[in-house]
């Protein structure tokens, strides 16, 4: 990174410390400047865009975003280019690919500007906001990255970051044994994984008999963070969770703050507006990515928004409930559907079970994969759970458990607390 990037994201966070304080009404206005802005741009100088045969002068509020169509990721799959800016080359750009959920690629792309805000500016924001400066701090980064790519890793970011914290890279996929050797003898006071990760890491220091260092702040992400995981996370490292909330198109779009809400990063990107209270799919607009904007992308969430002043003071909108992605959404007999996390928190009340996923082999019937406590002993309380479940699900299916060694994760080093073994019909996912 060169010196101009590193002032650029100093003078960027002295104005993002600041701009989280704004009004209300400030934001609102920032916001829709932002909107028309790229909207404009978007009309005029991206293909896909263009397309809608919308002129740039006729756009003038925020009220003109309904004039586009809600897009996916499949749009993005099947046509790239036509996101990407007149007379911009991909490889002069900043670039995020991930596989997704589906197992096919998906890259996006980022002008300088866009970038550093979303992968350092905001990020290194919400860490001063969590947790104060983290000078002389040391910060484990668990990495869904292979072990042969983490030094690239860790060698990405301003130089200057070594001075105010070390960081050191583990990746998902080595031996997890191995990382409580590292986690003892490097004794970070932060952690950065998924939930899944940081649960295996409990069960296996407690079949190791190794008591866990004290850990001050866990952030997590990429994985939705359930009540029963949170505590018991926060018990075992006597430390503190703090979720972070983001995708491969737009960075981080919100983190967790003292009082439990996640915060949107209202500089970078723009929410579609839902009735309060209601849980309504996650529509987002990037306000500052010129090179591929993405408009009214639908990231495959639902989540609940409020936008009362939170009780930590910050008056952007905030997400008071993440329901998970919409693919995850379980499909029953007779259409219904219905959310696995209404499922995990029956699961997550029986102590026995350290970790589990939810694996749909028929239409009609379900199977807990279940790593236990005490292997052998799941007849003693599997008949009351199963019925929880049933009693949950509200229709003729069945439930079973299974115990299992261990549970494995994806390629990209998440792993899902639902999945579906068997087509059903109408699931476009299959």
């Amino acid at each position: 990174m060169n010196v101009a990037d590193q002032f650029h994201i100093a003078a960027g966070l002295v104005a993002a410390m600041r701009s989280q304080w704004w009004s209300a009404e400030k934001i609102r206005k920032h916001q829709e400047a932002s909107l028309v802005r790229i909207m404009r741009h978007a009309v005029a100088q991206v293909p896909f865009y263009r397309r809608l045969d919308l002129p740039a002068d006729a756009i003038g509020s925020a009220a003109d975003l309904r004039r586009f169509p809600v897009i996916g990721k499949r749009d993005v799959q099947r046509q790239p280019e036509a996101f990407i800016a007149d007379g911009l080359a991909t490889q002069d750009l900043h670039a995020s690919r991930t596989s997704g959920s589906s197992g096919r690629p998906t890259t996006t792309y980022f002008d300088r500007t866009a970038w550093l805000l979303g992968k350092y500016i905001l990020k290194m924001r919400r860490v001063a906001a969590t947790c104060g400066l983290p000078l002389l701090r040391r910060v484990m980064i668990v990495s869904e990255q292979p072990p042969e790519l983490l030094a690239a890793a860790a060698s990405d970011g301003p130089s200057g970051l070594g001075v105010f914290f070390r960081r050191r890279y583990l990746s998902i996929h080595t031996p997890i044994r191995d990382h409580l050797t590292e986690l003892a003898r490097y004794r970070p006071h932060m952690i950065y994984a998924f939930p899944s990760y940081l649960l295996d890491l409990v069960t296996t220091a407690g079949q190791c008999n190794v008591e866990l260092p004290k850990v001050d702040v866990l952030y997590t992400s990429s994985e939705v963070l359930t009540v029963a995981a949170r505590i018991r996370i926060e018990t075992a490292f006597a430390g503190r969770v703090y979720d972070v909330y983001g995708s491969t198109e737009f960075k981080e779009v919100a983190w967790q703050c003292h009082a439990g809400r996640h915060h949107l990063n209202f500089e970078n990107v723009y929410v579609e507006p839902q009735d309060p209270g209601s849980c309504a799919p996650v529509i987002l607009t990037s306000l500052c990515n010129f090179a591929m904007p993405l408009l009214r992308f639908d990231i495959g969430d639902r989540a609940v928004f409020g936008f009362d002043v939170c009780p930590c003071g910050r008056r952007s909108p905030h997400m008071v409930g993440i329901a998970g992605r919409e693919g995850d959404m379980i499909t029953l007999p007779s259409g219904r559907r219905l959310s696995p996390y209404l499922l995990t928190t029956a699961i997550e009340s029986e102590e026995s079970i350290l970790q589990y996923r939810i694996v749909q082999t028929e239409t009609n019937a379900f199977r807990i994969d279940a790593v236990v406590r005490s292997p052998g002993q799941s007849a003693r309380w599997q008949g009351p759970l199963c019925a929880e479940l049933m009693r949950r699900a509200a229709e003729p299916v069945g439930f079973m458990v299974r115990e299992v060694d261990h549970l494995v994760r994806a390629p990209s080093g998440k792993r899902a607390v639902f999945v579906r073994r068997t087509p059903v019909p109408d699931d476009p996912d299959l």
